[in-house]
């Protein structure tokens, strides 16, 4: 396959009807020009252009090898042009995912305010607490919740979370507080299901700095995070959940918390991405308007 330049270098040549002007336009020398014309007509294995020491003119074959590659050629010119535009512009579409219950609370109404001043800006919202993988899924960003692994992505935390063992007052008057993490096994628990393992997560715990897990045999179970949170407000029983989604229910009162001296701040929120260089304009702009919207001490 003959090199997208040497055409380029070709196109111009013919265009110009010098190699001279031909190198001016394509910023390299009258040499160079002339080497890639000489390398085209070699994998040709015809001469495109008749040379004189005062011009240049194409052949029957050039011409016709004109006639064919110059569309293509222009064709070309114009995607590398709106691929440009496209990417430093405010229009196009942009592609996400992000945990259920946090897209809904803040992803949803960050990016309705955002399309509403851009209205060029069309968004595809995956919602999804299970593993997405951003490449094959081709999505421009992600927002994940829990604790990411070392990898390829560059993440930046948007809010720290904290796992929260709550229940409501009149269940902690039938049934007692736990005071240890250890205690929990005695307790009407709510467990949090995990979708791609279908496994129920362990509840994490801190003790003098040292995070460990404590496996739990729930009465109740759930594979979405609000759904947890509204079995205990309900009354249910015993649940761990991130402060982010019960922070309402503890400042109304619905919910008390327990266990606090046990906390662990190991999870946080992350607005995920595959790449630093070639972020195009509005994606950048979406990101950087969802992280201004989030007020934390991440």
């Amino acid at each position: 396959m003959i090199d997208w330049r040497l055409l380029q270098t070709f196109v111009q040549a013919a265009r110009s009807g010098s190699f001279t002007k031909a190198s001016l336009v394509l910023r390299i020398s009258p040499a160079a020009v002339s080497q890639n014309i000489k390398s085209i007509e070699d994998q040709l294995g015809v001469r495109l252009f008749t040379r004189t020491t005062r011009q240049v003119k194409l052949t029957s074959e050039g011409q016709t090898f004109l006639s064919r590659c110059q569309p293509a050629m222009e064709a070309l010119d114009e995607a590398v042009e709106l691929a440009g535009q496209e990417a430093t512009q405010m229009a196009g579409r942009i592609r996400l995912t992000s945990t259920t219950a946090f897209g809904r609370s803040h992803i949803l109404p960050e990016i309705s305010k955002f399309m509403m001043r851009h209205p060029m800006i069309s968004v595809d919202l995956e919602l999804s607490d299970g593993f997405v993988d951003l490449v094959a899924g081709e999505f421009d960003f992600a927002v994940r919740a829990g604790i990411l692994p070392e990898n390829e992505y560059i993440s930046k935390r948007l809010v720290r979370i904290t796992p929260t063992v709550c229940a409501t007052p009149e269940y902690f008057q039938k049934y007692g507080k736990p005071t240890t993490p250890q205690d929990i096994i005695r307790h009407r628990c709510i467990g949090m299901l995990s979708n791609p393992s279908r496994r129920v997560f362990e509840w994490e715990f801190a003790d003098k700095n040292k995070a460990f897990a404590q496996p739990v045999e729930p009465v109740f179970v759930a594979n979405d995070p609000e759904a947890v949170v509204l079995a205990a407000v309900q009354g249910v029983g015993l649940a761990q959940v991130g402060t982010n989604l019960v922070e309402p229910y503890l400042n109304s009162g619905k919910l008390v918390t327990a266990l606090s001296d046990y906390s662990v701040e190991s999870r946080g929120i992350y607005l995920v991405y595959p790449s630093k260089r070639f972020v195009p304009t509005r994606v950048r702009a979406l990101m950087d308007s969802i992280s201004a919207s989030l007020v934390s001490d991440a």
